[in-house]
């Protein structure tokens, strides 16, 4: 008989803890980048209610668990803090994330009719992360040692989360101007005009055919034609 009773007594407090394990959580995600779409590598990710960590990865992706209503803060250094809150009880709850640089950094850009609208933009862009993109990237530490001295390592190195963020947001900032570049002459409109191309067909074509920064900077305007011509032509034959 005592054996059936605790039997039962385990039985019940396995359902219960099944039960507690079975309580779905949710799973928050999303994309972190801020109003000119750059991505935001490394961003800090905190569940404030359960204390749970994660960061964005290269890409801006983040993925963080929690349960509905709790405060989800993101920070990345440079720009306000935001907070997302988890309406959902359970599945996957998709939130991207747009953060605003701080305000004290913001600065006035003026710019004159005689600059292209690109050029206009990208000086604009450089005003606007300027102080991030000023910041030296710390070396390796212990990199002036005398030889024989060894290596000490510092809390703050090239290896701190601050730095990869930093690194990694110079690197896309840097992948952003190329391809808004690349973008700024290689157009819709001027490939339209040149192929006759409209539609999905122009899409396409343009996708199959995106060029890389360096033949867009060696190309002067009527060299571009012609190489769209080529392309073209040899786009037709596939």
């Amino acid at each position: 008989m005592k054996a059936f009773i605790r039997s039962i007594f385990l039985v019940g407090i396995f359902c219960m803890t099944f039960a507690k394990l079975a309580v779905a959580q949710v799973t928050l995600t999303g994309v972190i980048s801020d109003s000119n779409k750059l991505v935001l590598p490394y961003a800090s990710i905190i569940n404030l209610n359960s204390g749970k960590r994660a960061s964005s990865d290269q890409g801006g992706f983040y993925k963080i668990l929690g349960d509905r209503n709790d405060r989800i803060v993101i920070t990345f250094v440079g720009y306000l803090p935001d907070t997302v809150i988890i309406n959902q009880a359970s599945g996957t709850q998709t939130t991207n994330v747009i953060m605003k640089p701080e305000g004290r950094f913001l600065k006035q850009v003026e710019v004159t009719s005689q600059l292209t609208p690109y050029q206009q933009d990208s000086l604009a862009r450089r005003e606007w992360y300027g102080y991030l993109l000023d910041l030296p990237n710390k070396p390796l530490a212990g990199g002036n040692t005398p030889q024989g001295a060894g290596i000490v390592f510092s809390p703050i190195t090239r290896f701190s989360k601050g730095e990869r963020q930093k690194r990694q947001f110079k690197e896309n900032y840097e992948k952003m101007e190329k391809e808004k570049f690349i973008d700024s002459r290689f157009t819709p409109l001027l490939v339209s005009r040149v192929t006759g191309l409209n539609g999905d067909s122009l899409q396409l074509f343009m996708r199959d055919n995106y060029p890389d920064y360096n033949t867009m900077r060696a190309l002067q305007n009527n060299e571009l034609l012609y190489w769209i011509t080529d392309k073209y032509k040899a786009w037709l034959k596939k």
